[in-house]
């Protein structure tokens, strides 16, 4: 695989053993990342995004700006080696369609600095 693009993390199996033995941080209160080392010597991440937390195109942009991001980040040189397990969490109706891109970007860069730390 391209070394441009971070590998996804689908089995559930990698999900779960993630939530049991990985290490978690709310960067918001809106969102929780379940984060540990690897040993593929690469970022790979997963998306959690529950029915609760809106409509299936709010769901499918957080997942496309979720791709953004770490595409980016592996552009800027900014790897990991790391699982990390992105989990948005329900809010109130319309709370994620009204999130701004900024707003998502700068939870995540919080966030992404806490896990370059503890790993």
């Amino acid at each position: 695989m391209e070394n441009n693009s971070p590998l996804v993390i689908k089995r559930s199996s990698e999900f779960l053993s993630l939530k049991q033995t990985g290490k978690r941080y709310w960067p918001t209160k809106w969102l929780l990342l379940n984060y540990q080392k690897n040993s593929v010597g690469q970022l790979r991440f997963g998306v959690t995004a529950s029915r609760k937390v809106g409509s299936a195109v709010v769901r499918n942009k957080l997942k496309r700006w979720s791709r953004e991001y770490f595409r980016a980040s592996l552009m800027a040189g900014k790897s990991i080696e790391a699982d990390i397990n992105i989990i948005f969490k329900p809010m109130d109706a319309n709370f994620y369609k009204g999130l701004p891109y900024e707003e998502f970007i700068k939870s995540m860069d919080r966030g992404l600095d806490v896990v370059r730390k503890n790993i």
